[in-house]
Protein backbone atom coordinates (compact mmCIF):
# COMPACT_ATOMS: atom_id res chain seq x y z
CA UNK A 1 0.00 0.00 0.00
CA UNK A 2 1.62 3.25 -1.01
CA UNK A 3 1.84 5.48 2.16
CA UNK A 4 1.36 9.51 1.45
CA UNK A 5 4.48 11.71 2.42
CA UNK A 6 6.70 9.08 3.85
CA UNK A 7 9.66 9.47 1.70
CA UNK A 8 11.89 10.44 4.70
CA UNK A 9 12.34 12.72 7.16
CA UNK A 10 12.05 17.06 6.70
CA UNK A 11 13.29 18.83 9.69
CA UNK A 12 10.66 21.44 8.56
CA UNK A 13 8.04 19.02 9.68
CA UNK A 14 6.90 17.42 13.04
CA UNK A 15 7.60 14.22 13.77
CA UNK A 16 6.72 12.29 16.75
CA UNK A 17 7.09 8.90 17.96
CA UNK A 18 3.77 7.58 19.51
CA UNK A 19 3.55 4.65 21.75
CA UNK A 20 0.36 2.62 22.70
CA UNK A 21 0.46 -0.27 25.36
CA UNK A 22 -1.99 -2.93 25.46
CA UNK A 23 -4.26 -2.87 28.46
CA UNK A 24 -2.34 -3.90 31.88
CA UNK A 25 0.94 -4.57 30.49
CA UNK A 26 2.99 -2.25 32.34
CA UNK A 27 1.53 -2.65 35.56
CA UNK A 28 2.90 -1.20 39.28
CA UNK A 29 4.98 -4.37 39.68
CA UNK A 30 7.36 -3.68 36.67
CA UNK A 31 11.20 -4.23 37.24
CA UNK A 32 11.64 -0.85 35.35
CA UNK A 33 9.11 0.93 37.15
CA UNK A 34 6.13 2.12 35.81
CA UNK A 35 4.15 5.44 34.44
CA UNK A 36 1.64 6.93 36.62
CA UNK A 37 -0.47 9.61 34.71
CA UNK A 38 0.39 12.98 35.15
CA UNK A 39 3.67 12.07 37.45
CA UNK A 40 5.73 10.23 35.04
CA UNK A 41 8.05 7.33 35.97
CA UNK A 42 6.87 5.63 39.46
CA UNK A 43 9.70 3.15 41.32
CA UNK A 44 8.03 -0.73 41.68
CA UNK A 45 4.98 -1.18 44.27
CA UNK A 46 4.11 -4.31 44.62
CA UNK A 47 1.35 -3.54 47.10
CA UNK A 48 -0.23 -1.34 44.55
CA UNK A 49 0.31 -3.70 41.40
CA UNK A 50 -1.80 -6.72 43.40
CA UNK A 51 -4.02 -4.42 44.22
CA UNK A 52 -4.59 -3.23 41.04
CA UNK A 53 -4.89 -6.51 39.67
CA UNK A 54 -7.41 -7.51 42.45
CA UNK A 55 -9.57 -4.87 40.55
CA UNK A 56 -9.17 -5.69 36.83
CA UNK A 57 -12.16 -6.55 35.23
CA UNK A 58 -10.37 -8.62 32.72
CA UNK A 59 -7.01 -9.88 32.34
CA UNK A 60 -3.91 -8.24 31.07
CA UNK A 61 -4.32 -8.33 26.70
CA UNK A 62 -1.84 -9.39 25.10
CA UNK A 63 -1.68 -9.31 21.24
CA UNK A 64 -0.85 -12.26 18.99
CA UNK A 65 0.70 -12.26 15.73
CA UNK A 66 -2.76 -11.80 13.44
CA UNK A 67 -3.52 -9.06 15.84
CA UNK A 68 -0.43 -7.60 15.43
CA UNK A 69 -0.72 -7.64 11.82
CA UNK A 70 -3.88 -5.86 11.85
CA UNK A 71 -3.13 -3.39 13.98
CA UNK A 72 0.07 -2.41 11.43
CA UNK A 73 -2.78 -2.98 8.54
CA UNK A 74 -4.87 0.28 10.38
CA UNK A 75 -1.58 2.57 11.21
CA UNK A 76 -1.16 1.89 6.94
CA UNK A 77 -4.83 2.74 6.86
CA UNK A 78 -4.92 5.59 8.97
CA UNK A 79 -2.15 7.24 7.16
CA UNK A 80 -3.31 6.79 3.73
CA UNK A 81 -6.53 8.92 4.74
CA UNK A 82 -3.90 12.03 4.61
CA UNK A 83 -3.57 13.37 8.20
CA UNK A 84 -0.11 12.29 8.85
CA UNK A 85 2.76 10.51 7.29
CA UNK A 86 3.96 7.32 8.24
CA UNK A 87 7.27 6.25 8.94
CA UNK A 88 7.60 3.09 10.25
CA UNK A 89 5.34 1.37 12.87
CA UNK A 90 5.97 -1.97 15.09
CA UNK A 91 3.84 -4.08 17.28
CA UNK A 92 4.97 -6.68 19.68
CA UNK A 93 2.58 -8.35 22.37
CA UNK A 94 2.32 -5.56 24.51
CA UNK A 95 3.00 -2.36 23.13
CA UNK A 96 2.18 -0.79 19.48
CA UNK A 97 4.93 2.11 17.90
CA UNK A 98 4.51 4.92 15.30
CA UNK A 99 6.50 7.10 14.03
CA UNK A 100 4.88 10.12 12.10
CA UNK A 101 4.91 13.41 11.01
CA UNK A 102 2.90 15.71 9.11
CA UNK A 103 2.86 19.39 7.71
CA UNK A 104 0.60 20.92 9.87
CA UNK A 105 0.02 21.93 12.70
CA UNK A 106 3.14 23.34 12.97
CA UNK A 107 5.27 23.20 16.15
CA UNK A 108 3.95 26.38 18.67
CA UNK A 109 5.90 25.83 21.31
CA UNK A 110 9.35 25.39 19.57
CA UNK A 111 10.68 22.78 22.59
CA UNK A 112 11.92 19.85 20.60
CA UNK A 113 13.05 18.20 23.78
CA UNK A 114 9.62 18.36 25.48
CA UNK A 115 6.98 19.10 23.31
CA UNK A 116 4.37 21.22 25.74
CA UNK A 117 0.94 20.67 26.31
CA UNK A 118 -0.92 22.86 24.39
CA UNK A 119 1.32 22.61 21.60
CA UNK A 120 -0.77 22.34 18.41
CA UNK A 121 1.51 20.13 16.85
CA UNK A 122 1.58 18.03 20.24
CA UNK A 123 -2.32 17.94 20.18
CA UNK A 124 -2.49 16.37 16.52
CA UNK A 125 -0.06 13.90 17.51
CA UNK A 126 -2.07 13.00 20.27
CA UNK A 127 -5.08 13.01 18.14
CA UNK A 128 -3.92 10.39 16.25
CA UNK A 129 -2.40 8.35 19.17
CA UNK A 130 -6.36 8.53 19.83
CA UNK A 131 -7.55 7.68 16.33
CA UNK A 132 -5.10 4.06 16.23
CA UNK A 133 -6.28 2.98 19.43
CA UNK A 134 -9.98 3.78 18.73
CA UNK A 135 -10.07 2.08 15.34
CA UNK A 136 -7.54 -0.50 15.86
CA UNK A 137 -9.52 -1.42 19.19
CA UNK A 138 -12.81 -1.66 16.71
CA UNK A 139 -10.54 -4.15 13.91
CA UNK A 140 -9.35 -5.95 16.70
CA UNK A 141 -13.14 -6.59 18.64
CA UNK A 142 -14.46 -7.26 15.13
CA UNK A 143 -11.87 -9.65 14.14
CA UNK A 144 -11.90 -11.69 17.39
CA UNK A 145 -15.67 -11.30 18.39
CA UNK A 146 -15.62 -9.89 21.25
CA UNK A 147 -17.31 -6.64 22.61
CA UNK A 148 -16.63 -4.61 26.08
CA UNK A 149 -13.18 -5.45 26.06
CA UNK A 150 -10.07 -3.22 26.53
CA UNK A 151 -7.55 -3.34 24.31
CA UNK A 152 -5.09 -0.78 25.36
CA UNK A 153 -4.15 0.72 28.58
CA UNK A 154 -4.95 4.63 29.18
CA UNK A 155 -2.86 6.94 27.56
CA UNK A 156 0.06 6.66 25.46
CA UNK A 157 3.27 8.44 25.33
CA UNK A 158 3.97 11.21 22.47
CA UNK A 159 7.65 12.08 21.98
CA UNK A 160 8.63 14.27 19.76
CA UNK A 161 11.37 13.53 17.45
CA UNK A 162 14.74 15.85 18.06
CA UNK A 163 16.72 15.73 14.79
CA UNK A 164 17.83 13.65 12.03
CA UNK A 165 20.00 11.47 14.20
CA UNK A 166 17.40 10.39 16.90
CA UNK A 167 14.87 9.54 13.51
CA UNK A 168 17.48 7.31 11.90
CA UNK A 169 18.19 5.81 15.21
CA UNK A 170 14.26 5.09 15.47
CA UNK A 171 13.95 3.94 11.74
CA UNK A 172 17.39 1.55 11.94
CA UNK A 173 17.70 0.18 15.33
CA UNK A 174 15.00 0.77 17.81
CA UNK A 175 11.41 -0.39 15.72
CA UNK A 176 13.65 -2.95 14.29
CA UNK A 177 14.96 -4.70 17.58
CA UNK A 178 11.89 -5.54 18.26
CA UNK A 179 11.38 -8.13 16.12
CA UNK A 180 14.03 -9.92 18.70
CA UNK A 181 10.92 -9.77 20.76
CA UNK A 182 8.26 -11.30 18.26
CA UNK A 183 6.93 -7.96 17.18
CA UNK A 184 6.25 -7.47 13.51
CA UNK A 185 7.95 -4.21 11.97
CA UNK A 186 7.47 -2.53 8.97
CA UNK A 187 9.45 0.77 7.73
CA UNK A 188 8.37 2.89 4.77
CA UNK A 189 11.11 5.63 4.09
CA UNK A 190 13.95 7.29 5.29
Amino acid sequence: MPMRGCDGYDERMPVYFITCHAYRSWSEGNSKGYVQRDEGLRPTNEPLAKWREGRAGQPATRFDDRQKELLLDVVEELAAEGAWALHGAGCTSTHLHTLVSFKEPACACGDVEHCLAGCAAREHAESVATRIKRIGGLRLAKAVGVNGRKWFGRGWDVSPVRGRGHFDHLMGEYLPKHRAEGGVVRVYGR
